[in-house]
C-alpha cells in the first residue's frame, strides 16, 4: 500500500526545475534560463545529454539583472565535450559566497551552453538549495505550461 503521509522535506529546502535545451543555432552559446539566487546558498546544474553530437561548453554565469545583461562567468566545466552520447551527464555547482566574491548584486544565475549542432538536445536541471526561509513546495508537485501546482 502506498504511503498516505504528505512529506515535503526535500522540496521545502530545494527549488528544482528541469529545462529542455534545444538550441536554435550551434554557433552561439546561450543561457538556458536565469533564476534568482538571492534567497539561496547553493546552486547546482545537472546536464543529461539526450541526442545529437555533443556539448561544447557548459558554464555557470551570473548577472545583477534578471535578463542576464552583463553576465560574469562563475565556473566552467573542465571537459564538457565528453558528453556526446545519450545519458552522458555533466554537473557544476557554486555558492552564494562565490557570487559575492565575483561582484556586487550578482543575484541571478544561469547555465550557458553551446552545443555541437543546432539539433542537439539535452535536459538541464537547476537546483537552488539551502534557502534562507524553507517553505512548502519550493519545488512544486507539477509545473504544467509554466504554472506550478
Amino acid at each position: 500500500m502506498a504511503s498516505s503521509v504528505a512529506t515535503h522535506k526535500w522540496r521545502s529546502r530545494n527549488a528544482a526545475r528541469t529545462y529542455i535545451h534545444n538550441p536554435a543555432t550551434a554557433t552561439t552559446a546561450e543561457v538556458v534560463a536565469w533564476v534568482d539566487m538571492s534567497l539561496y546558498e547553493n546552486f547546482a546544474a545537472l546536464v543529461a545529454f539526450v541526442s545529437g553530437t555533443g556539448v561544447l561548453t557548459f558554464r555557470i554565469m551570473a548577472s545583477a539583472s534578471s535578463d542576464g545583461s552583463s553576465p560574469v562567468e562563475v565556473k566552467a566545466h573542465a571537459a564538457p565535450t565528453a558528453a556526446d552520447a545519450e545519458d552522458d551527464n555533466l554537473s557544476l555547482e557554486c555558492s552564494s559566497q562565490e557570487l559575492a566574491a565575483l561582484g556586487t548584486n550578482l543575484r541571478y544565475v544561469g547555465v550557458e551552453m553551446d552545443m555541437d549542432h543546432a539539433d542537439d538536445i539535452c535536459a538541464v536541471t537547476y537546483v537552488r538549495s539551502n534557502p534562507r526561509f524553507a517553505q512548502e513546495s519550493l519545488t512544486p508537485d507539477s509545473l504544467i505550461d509554466g504554472v506550478a501546482a
